[in-house]
């Protein structure tokens, strides 16, 4: 018996997080037991374990979901923890040792918010120097900084994670990280400092852009939303044998401008190496032009918050191949569109300014990047004639192709490689099938998730706009659970969310964090009157929800509850205020199904974005969406009063909808294939009208030639409507069809993540169009929450979350010949797949894990089901 993947709230080894209370949890692998007896979680100060403070005993009820450790939480305390587990066969074992550790909790800090006193709009680098005495034993820091800030100890970088301190609504909440630097800093002089540059607080950043312009300095607009200064704030404690010294950001520090003279998050960045102060982090500097630092009492920022953010870090490094074109440019191809940036050895002549531009794609086998917009997504570097290592530091790119310029060939220009990155989340779920475009079609839902889950889910990642955009988000959720363990990821997003609806009475805007700029005076029209758009704005209640039912983890709804009920009762108010039919009357602008191709400009039109599905009936239908999740949350978490009234509620409002949009003979009224689609998907349809509204659903796709023509709302739901109400063979047909519009079109195209249109790359390879057309959009990709529901048969249980109990169902379907999930779930691996023989049975494979169970299902060669229920084990069955 083994016990593994050990987490708190999610995490591996938490350093620093904003925990609450902390809740652990492990799977257990290599046993023949079935089931756990008991658990037993111990927690401790010390490694040894020789002052145990926590001891849940050997707990029956002890889920390796998560037990929470209730304690008095200690700041900038390291907690150890291990688990002993006895399975159903007398197995025993105890696990190794995991911890996690506080930041400052309610510890006030002493530091002082400091700025660099230099021209405006200089990027500083900013030290102090220090001295330590006696032997040193541990050592944390405690920083934030804006815009984006890198910390250095005697000229180590103090970690591997980049663009801290992440991306919030900074004058509501701004993060500081913790870093343990115990073997950067020694006994005598040290040296602490910081690089800092543009980020989303600072610099061009935020919607109606105008682009910046690097011949000027010109930063484009709009800029500084956040802070017209560059800040910095922490302390460093040093524990010796001596004591501890503490020291923090104060007047004590110095500055000297940095080699960014110029950069922002959709334009890039120059880096000046003649800015460059040799050793400027280290005791061993001589650079004799340091200037004083300032303590900045004018930047509006929100509470100074223990991270919730997981680390954004280097997770993949890819060697780009050169390729030829036809202009004789110098191209480079990854083979894979990331989100990340380059990074090169430059041995250069010096005055020599190299230009690096990105790009999604090639148009006439040439580098290209007008689908950026005002974006100019570009890296400049000014050589001194040294050779160098070139990463860029506070900016970042979404591309495949590289385009150096400024020089006549790559002589001295070495070692080329792109860093994607991206949260540091755990790939949990992997899908395979015999068919390779099929194959190839996931990396590519998994990649457009990688690139988009850097701090917030994004949008894209390369274009003027890069945000945490609500309705992409509640659409891709399920999948996103399925591929990686998101429970961490989504929780920093809640609060992202609720943040803003504290602001807007509840309401939840498009995008979270909202980053329009708030000064006083500032015209915000988004701020005031956007968001609260059906299915957008219901991520608010549906990401939380999801997440629990993935995780299992209870804390994901303590969390988000508030937000949760602020959105649903917004809803209610609204209805309140426009006749209180149980409504949502969708009298307002709408995203709707945004890009479906039935819209009032679809066939005419190639930038077409509205659909064509009834907008008060899709607005009802995530009113009731949103107040059912509520709902059920109120009940799992206990909250009886709640419950009744969102339930009461959900119940009226599917009333209204069935007495406003379904006939006595069985039809639905938003007669689209979305509006058919949600139908069946959020249970709205009368039972005794779903074969007919499946009849309809199916009569409209063969209308269209077996095609879709749904978007971001429709598309989610349209595989399951199908393959849950008897139409499995037109879900595939769908999935498998090749020509426009169709998810294999895109990688008979080249695609290497998901598009934001069906139609961004015509036939003939030429972009469909410059205005709103990424490479790189997620949502579609949510196609795969069907593939490991339905092709797959891997489901959750809502009412026992986390897998711990799963619904095995598979549907397979011969033109696909095998399919097989494999997902680490939080309960442990399970894996269920299937495979045609030559004679026409099906062999299955099912993998439980342990202490968990499934109600299996299985389609057999003569059409009836074989019915079982199974514990942990591997089974193999041919029907």
């Amino acid at each position: 018996m083994k016990i593994q993947r050990m987490k708190t709230n999610r995490i591996v080894n938490p350093l620093g997080f904003d925990l609450k209370t902390p809740h652990v949890s492990w799977t257990v692998t290599d046993t023949e037991a079935k089931k756990q007896l008991w658990a037993r979680v111990e927690v401790s100060k010390t490694e040894d374990f020789a002052d145990v403070i926590f001891d849940t005993g050997a707990c029956k009820t002890a889920s390796s979901l998560g037990v929470p450790v209730e304690v008095a939480l200690e700041p900038r305390t390291r907690y150890f923890w291990r688990v002993t587990v006895m399975g159903d066969n007398g197995e025993t074992s105890t696990s190794d040792t995991a911890w996690f550790e506080t930041a400052k909790l309610d510890e006030p800090f002493t530091a002082q918010r400091i700025s660099p006193c230099l021209a405006p709009d200089t990027a500083p680098y900013m030290r102090r120097a220090f001295e330590i005495t006696g032997e040193v034993l541990s050592a944390r820091a405690y920083f934030t900084g804006l815009g984006i800030y890198e910390l250095y100890l005697n000229g180590e970088k103090a970690n591997d994670e980049y663009l801290a301190p992440g991306c919030t609504a900074y004058d509501s909440w701004i993060q500081y990280q913790t870093y343990d630097v115990t073997d950067l800093i020694h006994t005598g002089e040290n040296v602490i400092g910081a690089i800092l540059g543009n980020g989303w607080a600072k610099g061009r950043f935020g919607f109606d852009g105008v682009v910046g312009d690097y011949e000027t300095n010109f930063p484009g607009k709009p800029c500084n939303m956040y802070t017209d200064e560059y800040l910095l704030f922490g302390e460093l404690h040093v524990t010796t044998t001596q004591g501890e010294t503490v020291i923090v950001t104060d007047e004590n520090w110095q500055c000297a401008p940095n080699p960014l003279t110029f950069g922002n998050i959709y334009d890039g960045e120059r880096y000046d190496a003649n800015l460059e102060i040799e050793n400027w982090c280290a005791p061993s500097c001589t650079y004799a032009n340091w200037q004083p630092v300032k303590l900045n009492t004018t930047t509006n920022l929100g509470a100074i918050s223990a991270r919730l953010s997981l680390p954004v870090k280097a997770k993949h490094i890819i060697t780009p191949k050169q390729i030829t074109t036809p202009k004789n440019e110098l191209v480079f191809d990854l083979g894979q569109n990331i989100t990340g940036w380059f990074t090169f050895m430059a041995d250069l002549p010096a005055g020599v300014e190299l230009r690096v531009q990105t790009g999604e794609l090639l148009q006439d086998d040439c580098f290209y990047r007008d689908n950026l917009r005002t974006a100019l997504s570009e890296y400049r570097y000014i050589s001194t004639g040294k050779k160098a290592f070139i990463r860029p530091i506070a900016t970042f790119y979404g591309f495949r192709y590289i385009k150096f310029s400024g020089v006549a060939d790559l002589t001295g220009i070495t070692d080329i490689q792109a860093w994607a990155l991206y949260s540091d989340l755990e790939q949990t779920g992997e899908i395979t099938t015999a068919n390779e475009k099929v194959n190839r079609l996931y990396l590519n839902s998994v990649w457009s998730q990688r690139d988009n889950f850097l701090d917030v889910p994004t949008d894209c990642p390369q274009r003027d706009e890069r945000m945490g955009w609500t309705g992409d988000a509640q659409a891709f959720c399920p999948t996103a659970n399925y591929n990686m363990d998101c429970g961490a990821f989504y929780t920093k997003y809640i609060r992202d969310l609720l943040e803003e609806q504290k602001r807007l009475d509840g309401k939840v805007p498009d995008v979270a964090p909202l980053l329009i700029g708030r000064k006083p005076g500032e015209a915000n029209p988004m701020l005031a009157n956007g968001g609260g758009h059906c299915g957008w704005a219901d991520a608010a209640a549906i990401v939380p929800w999801e997440t629990y039912i993935a995780t299992g983890d209870i804390s994901v709804l303590e969390n988000g509850f508030e937000s949760m009920k602020l959105w649903a009762d917004w809803i209610y108010r609204y209805d309140e205020a426009h006749g209180a039919t149980r409504l949502w009357p969708g009298i307002e602008f709408h995203f709707a199904d945004w890009l479906a191709l039935d819209g009032p400009e679809s066939g005419f039109n190639p930038e077409s974005v509205l659909g064509g599905t009834d907008i008060t009936f899709l607005c009802s239908a995530y009113y009731y969406k949103s107040t059912m999740c509520v709902a059920n949350a109120a009940r799992a978490l206990g909250k009886t009063t709640e419950y009744d009234v969102y339930k009461k509620r959900a119940d009226e409002i599917l009333d209204a909808i069935r007495r406003e949009f379904y006939t006595a003979g069985g039809r639905c009224a938003a007669a689209t294939q979305t509006g058919n689609a949600i139908s069946l998907s959020f249970g709205l349809a009368p039972e005794f009208a779903r074969e007919k509204i499946t009849e309809t659903l199916r009569g409209l796709l063969a209308m269209n030639k077996g095609k879709l023509k749904t978007g971001f709302l429709g598309t989610p739901v349209l595989c399951r409507a199908l393959s849950d109400n008897g139409a499995n063979a037109e879900a595939y047909t769908l999935l498998l069809n090749e020509e426009n519009p169709g998810w294999l079109y895109e990688v008979n195209m080249g695609a290497t993540t998901i598009w934001e249109r069906w139609n961004s790359v015509n036939p003939d390879g030429k972009i469909s169009g410059i205005g709103m057309n990424s490479m790189n959009h997620y949502a579609y990709g949510a196609v795969f929450e069907w593939v490991y529901k339905n092709v797959c048969g891997l489901n959750p249980v809502p009412d026992v979350p986390g897998y711990k109990k799963a619904v095995i169902r598979p549907q397979p379907d011969v033109r696909l010949g095998a399919a097989k999930a494999m997902v680490n779930t939080a309960a442990g691996y399970f894996e269920t797949g299937w495979q045609y023989e030559d004679n026409g049975e099906v062999t299955y494979t099912v993998v439980i894990p342990f202490d968990a169970e499934a109600e299996v299902y299985l389609p057999k060669k003569d059409g009836t089901t074989e019915e079982m229920t199974l514990t942990a084990g591997t089974y193999t069955f041919t029907l």
